[in-house]
């Protein structure tokens, strides 16, 4: 009976939080609805008496309704926005990832918030190397979050709007491109990266209980990552068709950024922990296009065969480097710098560890290499000219 009533009390606290998230995000949606009715950005109207000198119309916001998915749209509101925010779906559209779109169009988004009250939203011309300065040290001292940004995030947000403005520039909606002109920070060689010892990641490849469906999940997500040093979104794109046979190999094909695949050989520990989650699991390898990594639950909508949320793979990782007492901060791409790591220390050509890696170029090769600082491997240790060691005058 007891059981029955905690059931109840579950399931009405589980309704009562649907309804009051359905209740907010309506209200929510009333209240922007009504602000945007008060914009001047709509339909019908010449663009004169919308992009007023006063910027009524905030740039962000402008962003935003040219950057949707909703290209229908884009084609009615043509006759409203401005020759240079036309252009935006379209430069978004060109990135071929949909992670890589994201992120442009926040970082597009966050620079022409910026701008706002600073140049008038139709003379995009007006732009000048003192804005786009004035951006970077904004970002770098955490003026428009509240938050300093790392040198690495403030290039690559400069970076995308160099990229936006040449693109209107090779479009001849600009003459020139004043991004150009702005130096970006010089690239360390070092990133604040952590990753694992030997000993460290053979602890965290045994702590997920094996007799359990979460835990083969776990432990095979956790060989993934540590013994071929994949992406995030490589691991949750991985399909049940990827795990093939080559030349008698028991092979991974991993599709990379740039939509590159490379094929990736099996180890016996990654074979084995592939397998048995499979049985633990019951995923049957015929269903070539069902993703290779499913949740073990998943009470709300009670869908199981979807891609794992990326959150999933990340808190998966966290929680069995606490576990393992390690106290560094540690990610699923600390995971990723282990392998590499590890391959380079057992004398891995720079060729052979570029091609596990997917990189297009060799130069990622020392930001990943986490233990060229072990002074026990220095080359100074190696250099040798046959002259005899002195002897102590104390011996």
């Amino acid at each position: 009976m007891k059981h029955l009533v905690e059931q109840l009390v579950f399931k009405l606290a589980l309704w009562s939080s649907r309804w009051l998230k359905n209740h907010s995000e309506k209200k929510w949606f009333k209240l922007s609805s009504d602000i945007e009715k008060n914009r001047a950005l709509t339909l019908g109207r010449n663009v004169s008496s919308v992009y007023k000198a006063n910027n009524e119309v905030s740039l962000k916001s402008l962003v935003g309704s040219v950057s949707s998915d909703d290209y229908s749209q884009h084609q009615k509101d043509r006759v409203s926005l401005p020759e240079w925010a036309r252009e935006i779906p379209t430069f978004l559209a060109n990135q071929l990832s949909e992670h890589t779109r994201r992120s442009y169009e926040t970082d597009l988004k966050q620079f022409f918030q910026f701008l706002e009250g600073r140049i008038n939203a139709r003379e995009i011309e007006s732009l000048k190397p003192d804005h786009i300065i004035l951006f970077r040290k904004y970002l770098e001292e955490g003026r428009l979050n509240g938050k300093i940004m790392e040198k690495s995030t403030v290039n690559r947000k400069l970076a995308v709007v160099k990229s936006f403005l040449n693109w209107l520039k090779v479009n001849q909606i600009i003459r020139d491109n004043p991004a150009q002109l702005v130096k970006g920070f010089p690239q360390s060689q070092e990133s604040s990266l952590k990753g694992l010892s030997d000993d460290e990641a053979r602890k965290i490849l045994n702590l997920p209980k094996r007799n359990t469906r979460a835990g083969a999940l776990h432990s095979a997500v956790l060989h993934v990552l540590l013994y071929l040093g994949l992406r995030k979104s490589e691991l949750l794109n991985l399909k049940m068709g990827d795990l093939t046979e080559e030349r008698g190999v028991t092979v991974l094909k991993v599709r990379g950024k740039g939509h590159r695949i490379r094929i990736l050989p099996l180890t016996v520990q990654m074979k084995q922990s592939l397998d048995h989650y499979f049985f633990a699991c019951r995923r049957d390898k015929m269903r070539t296009e069902e993703p290779m990594f499913t949740p073990t639950k998943n009470p709300v909508s009670g869908e199981l065969v979807k891609k794992m949320h990326p959150h999933a793979i990340t808190y998966m990782v966290i929680h069995y480097a606490k576990k393992a007492g390690i106290l560094k901060k540690i990610s699923p791409h600390s995971c990723r710098a282990t392998c590499i790591s590890n391959a380079l220390d057992r004398k891995a050509t720079q060729r052979s560890v570029q091609h596990l890696a997917g990189w297009s170029t060799p130069l990622m090769i020392q930001r990943y290499d986490k233990r060229r600082e072990d002074l026990k491997n220095s080359a100074a240790f190696l250099v040798d000219y046959g002259v005899e060691e002195a002897t102590s005058p104390l011996s």
